[in-house]
């Protein structure tokens, strides 16, 4: 037993005789090593001689051969995440030279991210069709999608909200297809670029760079796939991005959550596992563990949930019900549903072949129909295969202590569970029921991940046997092992990896070439030119009676981008009926205006208003005319005014 002395540095036995020095330049013991400065004494030695200008004169010029290196060890996953968003970038530049404008639902987001930084900005997300079960206003969770094109809004034109998104798309598929390489090296990297780039057909063009809530979050969902995954093999780094990520997808659609919730489980769970099993086998091996602070960026992590979530806390707290109160409300009491026969069917149809991700469907909508027809018995067979194959994968996995292919499999099997029950949980209601139509889209992304786990998880079953059985045939046809030159393999890899860039982007650029263009390119054009009419008609800063004619399928659409010009250009639009979508905010009630606008199909005359731009396009419906108009209200004074006249004309006619 010894103790240390820290003014002598000697050290003395139980007796208190001192022990011999150490012989110097010998290696000290585990107790000796135990014994020295305290963490306290070498955390600030540390910090010392990092301040030393010796130690910055060092990092500087150490570091333009650490930027190298960590760029070249990177350039070949981002070109191949690049190529895989060739489908992705081709179809943003397309709508900006069409002139992209928020047509539809797009302008109620671009109009409530404007108001972020504004002294009513959002608490909540969108208004969610959810609420038509119960009879109450619902919203998304959260307005993360607002906050994401707070700043875009600001800059440039309304096309800015549509690159804003293109560029988060193209940087979540570079994402992937880095962590694919981190965890499965330069063959799962391929695997997953090309396996993007052929997904990306089976979704419309216009998902790639559109605002709307459903289209927002569906790469950032595919990231949060393999950030989970990560997550689960040991990652702990990403837990930050994992919490912001998940809070984003969550907040923006609530169809996302159930598969994030049972993605964030399983990679939570695995990293714990992945942990336990890393300190039993450093026991077992008797070597000390690798010191790595988890508790820190399991700190941060947790800052940044309170952060992602405290606005729908705050109107949770501020109003009574909030709206996630009034979102349990609506999950609970949802009434009579598609039933289990529907979401099995959306299963069978996102994995079994031939599956969703693989072909281009005749139209965006078009699941909404094939979830309620019987999938044929190829398709349903190999969906049971691969099922099953899923499990079985899972139970391998554990069995050998690879966690990374069990999480993968359960990450599988747990997201097959959640499109099952998205789909059989819809209300029967026609207009809920349509809206499979977009809330199954993320069943491409599904379908490649149960693909690509059950093809990686064949590649290591045969990398494993090959490295069995290549020795062991060696020794059989008594032949030394054949010893490959170093430069070989690097030579080969980058082949390999050259291939696949190249390989990639020719997936990429032919299904960017069969992109359709968006639904609503008829309609930028005349709305740039209503939109820019009536900036130049109206001074800004004005409160706006914002009147709607009659408008169709066509022209109806158009009247939230026409909302949007007008609040970037300072104005205020109130018009009844924008509680719902918009907030009191915009509500007319009886509120003072100071200008009139009314937009309206055809060409009739509007007293007391003046014409300022008519538009005349032709689109699927055939033609059409939109017409907008503007004016000043007229006094309330003058208006009594003219009734008292014609009041006392009448007095004096009847007298007479």
């Amino acid at each position: 037993m010894s103790v240390v002395l820290r003014a002598s540095g000697k050290r003395r036995n139980a007796d208190g005789e001192a022990a011999a020095p150490a012989a110097s330049g010998m290696a000290q013991t585990a107790t000796d090593t135990a014994a020295l400065p305290l963490p306290r004494e070498g955390f600030a030695r540390r910090l010392r001689a990092a301040l030393r200008p010796a130690a910055w004169a060092h990092r500087a010029r150490a570091w333009p051969r650490i930027l190298l290196l960590y760029l070249a060890r990177r350039v070949p996953a981002v070109a191949m995440g690049l190529a895989a968003s060739i489908p992705v970038i081709v179809s943003t530049v397309h709508a900006v030279r069409a002139g992209w404008e928020p047509d539809g639902d797009d302008g109620i987001i671009l109009t409530r991210a404007f108001d972020v930084f504004t002294a009513h900005t959002p608490l909540i997300g969108q208004y969610s069709e959810a609420g038509n079960v119960t009879g109450q206003i619902v919203h998304s969770p959260g307005p993360m999608l607002y906050w994401l094109l707070a700043i875009p809004v600001r800059l440039g034109g309304p096309a800015s909200a549509a690159i804003a998104i293109g560029v988060v798309n193209t940087l979540c598929i570079v994402g992937c297809v880095l962590l694919a390489r981190r965890r499965g090296g330069v063959v799962l990297m391929i695997a997953v670029s090309i396996g993007i780039a052929l997904m990306c057909q089976s979704l419309y063009a216009e998902l790639f760079h559109d605002v709307w809530n459903p289209s927002a979050a569906m790469f950032p969902f595919l990231l949060l796939i393999f950030l989970c995954w990560s997550l689960a093999a040991g990652d702990y780094r990403l837990l930050p991005a994992v919490v912001v990520v998940a809070s984003f997808v969550t907040q923006t659609h609530l169809t996302y959550l159930a598969p994030t919730l049972v993605i964030g489980a399983i990679g939570l769970c695995g990293l714990t596992a992945t942990r336990m099993l890393d300190r039993w086998s450093a026991r077992r091996r008797g070597i000390p563990l690798p010191r790595r602070v988890v508790w820190r960026w399991g700190l941060v992590a947790v800052v940044a949930l309170g952060l992602c979530w405290s606005a729908p806390i705050i109107d949770e707290l501020e109003h009574s019900p909030g709206n996630l109160s009034l979102i349990v409300t609506t999950v609970n009491d949802r009434g009579k549903t598609l039933g289990p026969r529907v979401g099995w069917n959306a299963v069978v149809r996102a994995i079994g072949f031939k599956p969703w991700f693989l072909f281009a469907p005749r139209s965006e909508w078009n699941r909404k129909a094939s979830v309620r027809q019987t999938p044929g018995s190829d398709q349903r067979n190999s969906a049971l295969a691969l099922l099953a194959a899923l499990a079985l994968i899972a139970i391998a996995g554990a069995l050998a202590r690879r966690i990374d292919l069990c999480a993968a499999a359960l990450m599988g099997l747990g997201m097959c569970v959640g499109l099952g029950a998205d789909a059989a949980n819809t209300p029967t209601a026609p207009l809920l029921a349509g809206t499979l139509g977009y809330t199954l889209w993320w069943g491409s992304q599904l379908g490649l991940w149960v693909w690509l786990v059950v093809g990686w998880a064949l590649y290591c079953w045969l990398s494993w046997l090959a490295r069995l059985g290549w020795p062991r045939l060696c020794a059989a046809l008594r032949r030394p092992a054949p010893q490959l030159p170093r430069h070989v393999v690097p030579v080969a890899t980058a082949l390999l990896a050259l291939a696949g860039i190249l390989g990639t982007a020719g997936v990429g650029q032919a299904v960017a070439n069969i992109e359709r263009p968006d639904s609503h390119v008829h309609e930028y054009g005349p709305t740039t030119e209503i939109g820019r009419a009536l900036v130049a008609a109206i001074p800004p800063g004005q409160s706006i009676d914002y009147r709607l004619g009659p408008l169709d399928l066509a022209t109806q659409p158009i009247e939230p981008a026409i909302r949007f010009w007008l609040v970037k250009h300072g104005d205020r639009p109130l018009a009844n009926g924008s509680l719902p979508r918009l907030g009191p905010y915009y509500q007319l009630y009886h509120r003072h205006y100071t200008w009139i606008v009314y937009l309206g199909n055809g060409v009739a005359r509007h007293p007391h208003l003046h014409l300022v731009a008519r538009v005349h396009f032709r689109d699927q419906w055939g033609p059409e005319t939109l017409s907008a108009w503007v004016g000043r209200p007229v006094p309330k004074r003058r208006r009594a005014h003219r009734s008292h006249g014609k009041g006392a004309a009448a007095r004096r006619e009847a007298v007479r």
